[in-house]
């Protein structure tokens, strides 16, 4: 290679090594923005994370009435609710969608990191407009796509398979990697699911705990958030097949353990 095309090299990685450095910076100064109380970003990013919690606790409700929606909560790994998705029409895919991720621990849940849903790619029913859907991860693999990248797709690309909860028959004892759940029957068509463009929201996140926080810190239970422990007595409710007693619910009034530890996270922030 002679001086002058190494010379052109040298100065191409060095403006390329120049703009992710810019890019990650200027994340990392909006996440640290975003996670400063009483900041304009921080206040609206907060609106955000409350409002879709609050949603996803409803979405949660709406699928425990269903035994079988209840009985694969129970086994699961960890479920996606996005509470609420842009308009959709056939063959394009719902466009935008907010959505939080909660880990299963045995019979607690974790608190929550927040997510957003570039598309869905499957033969959509014609006219279908806004609403809520959940992805189900069933196993290891489906929960690590979460877990380890801050930006992915789900579906065939990445070598998991997704299954439309209102396709499969009563008792079915396969339901892939993920199931995809809607509150609108026959959503997704019959065809092949693939979800585009996830992204961990690092800004609403931080948000959330009032500081920069990474998606795995939040899982491990790093962080908390009192303002989590409605969403997540919900899912734990879920796991001890008392669905009824959440929110105030006419089931039995005791306290799970599960319920214990939502209330312990909260006295400790409290403490803080």
């Amino acid at each position: 290679m002679n001086p002058t095309m190494k010379h052109l090299v040298a100065a191409s990685l060095a403006a390329l090594l120049a703009g992710t450095t810019a890019a990650a910076a200027a994340q990392v100064g909006s996440a640290r923005e975003a996670g400063t109380p009483g900041t304009e970003r921080n206040r609206k990013e907060m609106r955000n994370a409350t409002e879709h919690v609050n949603r996803a606790v409803q979405v949660v409700h709406r699928m425990q009435a269903n035994p079988e929606m209840r009985a694969l909560l129970q086994r699961s790994k960890g479920v996606f609710v996005v509470p609420q998705y842009g308009e959709a029409a056939l063959g394009v895919g719902a466009r935008g969608g907010a959505g939080v991720l909660l880990v299963r621990n045995g019979s607690t849940w974790s608190h929550l990191a927040f997510y957003n849903m570039g598309g869905i790619s499957a033969g959509l029913q014609a006219g279908a407009q806004a609403g809520a859907i959940a992805f189900v991860l069933n196993d290891q693999k489906a929960l690590n796509s979460f877990a380890q990248n801050n930006k992915f797709s789900l579906g065939a690309d990445a070598d998991l398979t997704l299954v439309d909860w209102s396709k499969k028959g009563a008792g079915s004892a396969d339901w892939g990697n993920i199931t995809a759940w809607s509150d609108t029957e026959g959503l997704f068509g019959g065809a092949a699911i693939n979800l585009t463009d996830i992204d961990y929201d690092e800004d609403e996140t931080s948000a959330y705990y009032k500081r920069p926080v990474a998606a795995r810190d939040v899982l491990s239970g790093k962080v908390t958030n009192p303002q989590a422990d409605m969403l997540r007595q919900a899912l734990a409710n879920t796991s001890s097949g008392s669905a009824a007693s959440s929110m105030g619910g006419s089931g039995a009034r005791g306290t799970t353990g599960s319920g214990k530890e939502a209330k312990s996270d909260t006295e400790r922030e409290r403490s803080r």
